[in-house]
């Protein structure tokens, strides 16, 4: 069993908590938050002794009694708390975005070689049953060929703190790069082309735009087109967004319902071919498996650091400053 310490457990720290909680190779051993209150909450509901909840990093590392820790802190720490934990010899699973500057992303890659531990990214969408379903769909040409990608996401999503407020491009850090993620990991050949824009709304409560734009080109002159937009006031699309994939034979749909749905003979034949359903997994014991077989076993996870500074380079090649 692996020792767990969670650090920030607001938010997305409660997920995590459960997934910790529900994996057999993983022991929710102590908490980590600066936020007293949500801490002894946390705490109580999870069954954490008041000896392991600390209020500081330093006291949970100092305590050593940990041996993985999972990190939900907001973005713009998740370098210097990742480069403590790497520090004290502990494995660390970083929830998505990695870092805010690449060069930080690439010294805690060092870092974690060179102290022999693991570091995994918390990049969750490409472990979904239904991501991975369209993945295997794409990998099998069971329509052909992949032609192109067109993908949207929209929802009206202001920020919540302060730290948030200020964030360049939000809607990619905090949304896309999912997107961005699971796209990378399913082409057929490697981009070489990105073209993008970027838009903040008049009205909009974000410093930094908050609408993107992009198209890439892949080496086989797969394109895909994304629009992205934290300043929809209409429908909104489900967090996975909306998706459509053109190939030889016929096109297949991520919808609004979260079902994928294949459309043949020129339109006239569709089928719904996968819904998710109410159990669907979210990712996170998926990426802790991950975790778990690369302690024991020396294998590296899809997202390991090391891995996903393709996805962090490719968000910087979006925000046109690469």
């Amino acid at each position: 069993m692996h020792r767990t310490l969670v650090v920030g457990v607001a938010s997305r720290g409660g997920p995590w908590i459960n997934a910790v909680k529900a994996h057999e190779k993983f022991e929710l051993s102590g908490l980590a938050d600066l936020n007293a209150e949500i801490l002894v909450k946390r705490g109580e509901e999870s069954g954490i002794r008041p000896e392991n909840r600390h209020l500081t990093l330093e006291d949970a590392l100092g305590s050593r009694k940990y041996d993985v820790a999972v990190v939900v802190t907001p973005n713009h720490i998740h370098y210097p708390v990742t480069k403590q934990i790497l520090g004290a010899g502990v494995h660390c699973l970083l929830e998505k975005p990695f870092t805010e500057e690449y060069a930080h992303a690439e010294e805690l890659v060092r870092l974690a070689e060179d102290k022999k531990l693991v570091l995994e990214i918390g990049q969750n969408y490409r472990f979904k049953p239904i991501c991975r379903f369209v993945a295997e769909f794409i990998r099998g040409q069971k329509l052909g060929r992949l032609s192109g990608i067109e993908a949207s996401f929209h929802r009206h999503r202001p920020p919540r703190f302060e730290h948030e407020r200020v964030m360049r491009f939000p809607m990619l850090y905090l949304q896309a790069i999912h997107h961005v993620d699971w796209m990378l990991s399913i082409l057929p050949s490697p981009v070489v082309e990105v073209f993008s824009r970027h838009r903040r709304a008049p009205w909009s409560e974000w410093r930094e735009p908050s609408i993107c734009h992009f198209v890439l080109r892949c080496q086989d002159d797969v394109m895909v087109s994304y629009r992205g937009s934290y300043e929809s006031q209409g429908e909104i699309t489900p967090f996975d967004g909306l998706w459509r994939f053109e190939f030889e034979r016929g096109d297949l749909l991520i919808n609004g319902n979260r079902q994928v749905v294949q459309v043949t003979e020129r339109g006239e034949k569709t089928d719904v071919i996968y819904a998710v359903g109410e159990d669907e997994s979210s990712g996170e014991a998926e990426l802790l498996d991950g975790m778990d077989e690369a302690i024991v076993g020396g294998v590296e996870p899809p997202t390991s650091g090391r891995r996903n500074l393709e996805t962090l380079k490719m968000l910087f090649k979006i925000f046109g400053q690469e």
